[in-house]
């Protein structure tokens, strides 16, 4: 275990809080986001909005305490992981962002209603997306308590991202050759899209948190 000064401990033991609160509130977005998408799979309007809504909400929220955290960082003397740190909070963050941006686009699609092999592909990107942000919030629950834990479950949301990335292509082959009128496509295209990119966007995430946990072991 690297030894560092008291002070360095307590400004980084700081800096994880205020990420694990940040990991939990994106966590919400997603799960606000599947349930938007759930819903416009199975043509339920009544809470739609609502979820865009919330999302919206926890989106703000979220960017609320990345902006925390930054200030935490940005005056911090004897942190050496610093940098580690600020590219926890920003991609961390753009999980939460694309997931807005993707639900904001879903607005453009709510009076379509997909057929039931779309149904089951956009399922099949929304498990393992939100598996994967699931397990970037542990990861990061666990950098205070087991590094060595905590890069094990980083692992994981590698698993989840390549998941994704193959739900997503046997999505685009069969979109391809499903006839749609071309503006519900390109919607339906960049929808899918956005899904890949907060899979990418964890997936950078736990990236950083693999750094600082060895670091830290």
């Amino acid at each position: 275990m690297t030894l560092e000064a008291p002070a360095a401990n307590r400004e980084e033991n700081k800096a994880i809080a205020i990420a694990q609160d940040h990991a939990g509130v994106v966590l919400q977005s997603a799960k606000q986001l599947r349930m938007m998408i759930e819903d416009w799979l199975e043509g339920r309007k009544d809470r739609f909005r609502e979820h865009f809504n919330k999302l919206a909400q926890f989106e703000r929220q979220a960017d609320s305490i990345k902006r925390s955290l930054l200030d935490e960082l940005s005056i911090s003397e004897t942190m050496l992981r610093r940098s580690d740190f600020f590219r926890l909070a920003m991609t961390t963050d753009d999980v939460a962002d694309i997931c807005e941006a993707t639900a904001w686009d879903l607005t453009g699609l709510e009076d379509y209603k997909p057929g039931a092999t779309l149904r089951e592909q956009f399922k099949a990107m929304l498990e393992p997306l939100n598996e994967g942000v699931l397990k970037l919030r542990e990861a990061i629950l666990l950098l205070a308590q087991n590094s060595h834990k905590s890069v094990d479950i980083a692992m994981e949301v590698d698993e989840a991202e390549r998941a994704v990335d193959e739900a997503h292509r046997k999505l685009l082959r069969g979109l391809y050759k499903s006839g749609l009128d071309i503006l519900v496509l390109l919607r339906v295209k960049d929808l899918a899209q956005h899904l890949e990119e907060a899979s990418d966007a964890t997936e950078d995430a736990a990236d950083a948190v693999r750094i600082i946990a060895v670091a830290r072991a």
